[in-house]
């Protein structure tokens, strides 16, 4: 059984993202037919910012279990009551997966397909990998027929295995598994009616991505991210990392003087991302005939003051910092700052949605 789809047909699923530098956990339920923040939890680690091998996970290094476990368990007994089932998101690093298009057809011929036509898309052995497939939209032809546009993902089935063991030793029950590009995806919903470019800006990498009435349709990563800001804040000042990770939340891109010294730092890094993001837009229009007519920032990194701003200005599209509560009711005390806690839990609130829209 594919561990990507549902498995305990259960309405109410804790979402675990685990990130490059934090945890984020989150459960949304259903009350009254609506959408309600049941509970969340935030830990995060600034120990990499001095150690580069404590980051909990990134594409160059793998942790162990128990160390990934033992912080998971100790944000889960911070939560207090929470269920036990759960879904996890996989980074897109840890995963293939490719847009393409095939005749319109009935569900099981799509399988059919895909099962006999999948190795030329899946660049490693079939059998060790665990493949799933979502429609994510149509496409018409010059001859006025149409083809299904499908999201192939395959995952190593390693990494299931590493899910799996990190649910046995924190006393949760593994759901399923998703890309955390489909959970985010998810969470924006009906916002983002036409294709959508996400920015999602981590401590270690920043995920591009085109999404498209809750559907990832498009994706790629670099290495460029708000850790590298701060890398380059404490080298171009000569301060301690966890010093330049304060300056550059406490100032970001102001346009005052005792800002312009940090922006000459700040800038060039930003470019690369919006320069990796032009790219990846205009290879999705070339190859799929779709505009994109507008942008949402997210993760932590997209709290850096002014970046908005800045990136409306070089990417010549409206952008926003993404707000996955804006449908979803939280507790009042939670309302002044549910937008900055909103970029931070964008896939772990998508993934405990999986089973709710």
């Amino acid at each position: 059984m594919s561990f990507l789809n549902s498995i305990t047909g259960q309405r109410s699923l804790l979402g675990v993202d685990i990130g490059t530098t934090s945890i984020k956990v989150a459960e949304v339920g259903m009350q009254d037919k609506k959408l309600h923040l049941v509970n969340y939890g935030i830990l995060e680690t600034y120990s990499y910012l001095e150690r580069f091998n404590e980051a909990f996970q990134t594409s160059s290094l793998k942790l162990s279990d128990n160390y990934i476990a033992s912080h998971l368990k100790l944000l889960l007994s911070k939560m207090g009551d929470h269920t036990k089932s759960a879904v996890f998101s996989v980074p897109a690093f840890s995963v293939f997966s490719t847009l393409i298009e095939v005749p319109t057809a009935s569900d099981s011929e799509i399988k059919k397909y895909i099962e006999l036509q999948g190795k030329q898309y899946i660049p490693l052995p079939l059998e060790t990998v665990t493949i799933d497939w979502v429609k994510v939209g149509e496409k018409s032809v010059s001859d006025g027929a149409s083809k299904q546009q499908v999201l192939l993902i395959s995952i190593p089935n390693e990494n299931i295995e590493k899910y799996k063991n990190i649910c046995r030793l924190t006393g949760l029950r593994l759901d399923s598994v998703e890309v955390d590009g489909m959970s985010l995806a998810r969470s924006f919903g009906d916002s983002t009616p036409k294709s959508t470019l996400c920015i999602d800006i981590g401590g270690r990498s920043t995920s591009l991505s085109i999404v498209s009435k809750g559907f990832l349709k498009y994706s790629g990563q670099i290495d460029f991210s708000g850790g590298s800001i701060t890398q380059a804040i404490a080298n171009g000042l000569g301060i301690s990392q966890r010093r330049a990770e304060d300056l550059k939340k406490q100032k970001g891109i102001g346009e005052g003087a005792a800002e312009h010294e940090l922006s000459t730092i700040i800038l060039p890094i930003l470019d690369v991302i919006i320069y990796e993001a032009k790219k990846l837009v205009s290879n999705y229009e070339t190859s799929y005939q779709e505009k994109v007519e507008g942008a949402f920032v997210t993760g932590g990194g997209s709290n850096l003051i002014g970046l908005p701003q800045y990136f409306t200005e070089h990417l010549e599209m409206p952008i926003v910092q993404a707000n996955v509560f804006s449908n979803i009711a939280v507790p009042e005390i939670l309302k002044s700052m549910s937008g900055g806690i909103g970029s931070l839990l964008g896939v772990s609130v998508g993934l405990s949605l999986k089973d709710l829209i």
